[in-house]
């Protein structure tokens, strides 16, 4: 019970902050001898940081559905326009990211036997935090499907362990124009059928899980506790951002990778 309330913890936090969950994870699997708790557990606590997202955001989340719906419906209005080109660019980012993640799984799962790999890909996010700038004028709104395109080819990157998924949105988003509280905003949408779909294709592993000795209430708090985290996570990172301190996090990104590199090295 105990490794679930730490592996929620760590669950919640870094899929949020621009850190790279999955760097995290072989870091500590690798380097302290933790062992990945099996693809039943990853799930249940991606779909539990997919819920404090969608939670944060009902509002949001309400309102673009009700945009995409309106381009079937022919109804038109100044916040419904928008809340429809920002419904689509989630749609189309989705879309993109699921298309890339399937036709290349098999490269990406590769990437993930090297350490040295992720812990230089883990530099390359920090270094992609401090390209972040407050020039950006554009609210998320102001997002369609051309901004999806960007977007899902930028969340499709973080597939690559040691690139934030956060991270690489949150600069991809800044570079089309949007400040970078607004691009915050539009990769936790981003991040709920993304985050959510991961989740849900996992469970297909249920028995898989069960077999290993996992119980339903252990499953349990490891996703009340990855909610919870989770929803700590975007209300910190957002006041980060609003702070303009998001280069803080490419600090520790480019610190961690370098310090992992040198163990990996001497090793």
């Amino acid at each position: 019970m105990l490794q679930m309330v730490i592996l929620g913890l760590v669950q919640g936090l870094t899929e949020f902050l621009p850190v790279s969950s999955t760097a995290h994870l072989l870091f500590a699997e690798a380097l302290l001898g933790v062992p990945r708790p099996g693809l039943l557990v990853e799930s249940v606590l991606h779909l539990g940081t997919a819920a404090a997202a969608a939670w944060l955001f009902r509002g949001d989340l309400l309102n673009l559905l009700r945009g995409v719906w309106s381009t079937f419906t022919g109804h038109r209005g100044a916040p419904l326009d928008g809340y429809r080109r920002l419904g689509w660019a989630v749609v189309v980012a989705s879309l993109i990211t699921g298309v890339i993640g399937v036709a290349l799984a098999s490269r990406f799962e590769a990437l993930f036997g090297s350490l040295r790999g992720t812990a230089l890909q883990l530099i390359v996010t920090g270094l992609l935090l401090f390209l972040v700038s407050r020039r950006g004028t554009r609210a998320a709104t102001d997002a369609g499907p051309i901004d999806g395109i960007a977007v899902g080819i930028a969340q499709a990157a973080s597939i690559i362990p040691g690139i934030s998924r956060s991270g690489a949105t949150i600069v991809s988003s800044t570079w089309l124009g949007m400040r970078p509280e607004e691009a915050a905003r539009l990769s936790f949408l981003i991040a709920v059928p993304s985050v959510a779909g991961a989740g849900l294709f996992g469970l297909k592993d249920y028995s898989a899980g069960v077999a290993a000795g996992y119980t339903i209430a252990q499953l349990l708090v490891g996703f009340v506790v990855s909610v919870a985290s989770g929803a700590l996570a975007i209300t910190w990172l957002l006041q980060v951002v609003r702070r303009g301190r998001l280069a803080l996090f490419g600090v520790y990104c480019i610190v961690a990778g370098l310090a992992v590199a040198l163990l990996v090295t001497r090793g």
